[in-house]
């Protein structure tokens, strides 16, 4: 916006002025701005500005309230939008908050001292231990049936002979029970190291709530 000519700011001065030796004694005087941007001030707001920010003055002129603008629907809507989002982020605050409080008491119910709890991973550890054991195992007598029917399949051929349809899907069966116990070891393993960073975890909170 272009900045006011002397002239302007004069009238608006003069229009102030004006307004207070006109108000009655005791009258404040509101001022606001026309839709050329120019300020006006007076003893009542005309009605097409009267949702713009108003001031109301004393006869000496100081400014003694001061009303805000009314916003605009989007505005308001943006508000709302807003207002929605700190209040579900606040409840998401609180609920963390309430769910490690809980955590908390379990932790410090359940074990009384650092040792029980390392005894509580080697545990955990131990039996996952004894499961990729048995599963290794299985997979070893797995592998050593299909290198046995795969020898006998391999002989028939070397025969001339055909390969029975059954000895290929025995073949087949046989392979995909390795694969399907391999994929179960990976995913014991897993859980390993799952249970150690857990315990790192929860030991690390033990401590900070112990105070040690």
């Amino acid at each position: 916006m272009r900045p006011l000519s002397t002239r302007t700011v004069l009238a608006a001065a003069a229009a102030l002025a004006l307004g207070a030796a006109m108000a009655p004694a005791g009258a404040k005087i509101v001022c606001w701005k026309n839709k050329d941007g120019v300020r006006e001030c007076g003893n009542a707001v005309p009605p097409e500005y009267a949702q713009q920010s108003i001031e109301r003055k004393s006869k000496s002129g100081l400014t003694v309230e001061k009303t805000e603008r009314a916003k605009t629907p989007e505005e308001i809507e943006a508000d709302r939008v807003e207002r929605e989002r700190l209040a579900k982020e606040q409840a998401e605050k609180e609920r963390r908050a309430a769910e490690q409080a809980r955590i908390d008491r379990v932790l410090l119910q359940t074990f009384t001292t650092e040792e029980d709890l390392k005894l509580a991973r080697d545990g955990k550890v131990a039996a996952i231990d004894s499961r990729i054991k048995h599963s290794q195992q299985l997979v070893n007598k797995l592998e050593q049936t299909r290198i046995e029917l795969q020898s006998e399949a391999a002989s028939l051929e070397r025969g001339g002979k055909k390969v029975p349809d059954e000895l290929r899907m025995q073949i087949e069966d046989v392979q995909s029970q390795i694969d399907k116990t391999l994929s179960e070891i990976a995913k014991r393993e897993q859980d390993r190291v799952a249970v150690q960073q857990q315990f790192e975890s929860d030991l690390a909170r033990y401590r900070e709530l112990k105070g040690s």
